[in-house]
């Protein structure tokens, strides 16, 4: 019988979307059963119930230094459940471009600490600012990031096109998370 895996994700503009399938496909190509669930389009009356699952993997991006809602309330309503079974919490952001630690403190021990819940494994990954005429991003949100990436820029050191995607997401490290989640799927 092969194990089974859920990630429920909250994604803004796509990039945690895009990490958590990738961690889908690096599950199913480990031999589980992987179901994606995106928290911002299922409403919360039809999230699953867990009992069916193995192990559960709870991802967010970051808006202005906090998890995004759906996540954060998919963590508080089933933290009970979570108990018996393998749990992993991620995170997307800017801030773990830089300082991966702070990331994981701020945004990863932090949050498990407030709610109450013990994680197995969490990460945090390098984020997407997509400033690109194709980004799915308002002109109001573009225009505040813009000034929050010159910031970011000047005290990160790293390079921002204002007109471009930038993806700071290494993709080996998000496929090493996966990996090791597996690992204790399977046990």
């Amino acid at each position: 019988m092969s194990k089974k895996v859920l990630i429920a994700y909250g994604s803004r503009f796509g990039c945690t979307e895009e990490v958590s399938q990738e961690i889908a496909e690096i599950l199913e190509e480990e031999g589980i059963d992987s179901h994606l669930l995106n928290l911002r389009k299922v409403k919360a009356r039809k999230w699953p119930a867990l009992e069916e699952f193995d192990g559960v993997l709870v991802g967010s991006g970051i808006k202005i230094m906090r998890w995004t809602k759906e996540p954060k309330n998919f963590l508080k309503k089933y933290k009970e459940e979570f108990k018996g079974k393998v749990l992993g919490i991620f995170v997307c952001c800017a801030a773990a471009v830089n300082d991966p630690d702070y990331a994981k403190k701020e945004y990863l021990e932090k949050v498990a600490t407030e709610l109450g819940i013990t994680q197995n494994i969490y990460d945090a990954f390098g984020g997407v600012l997509d400033f690109s005429e194709s980004s799915k991003m308002g002109f109001l949100n573009r225009k505040m990031l813009k000034m929050a990436a010159k910031g970011m820029s000047e005290d990160m050191g790293i390079t921002i096109d204002g007109d471009a995607r930038n993806d700071f997401r290494d993709w080996d490290q998000i496929q090493r998370f996966a990996r090791e989640f597996a690992a204790l799927i399977k046990g």
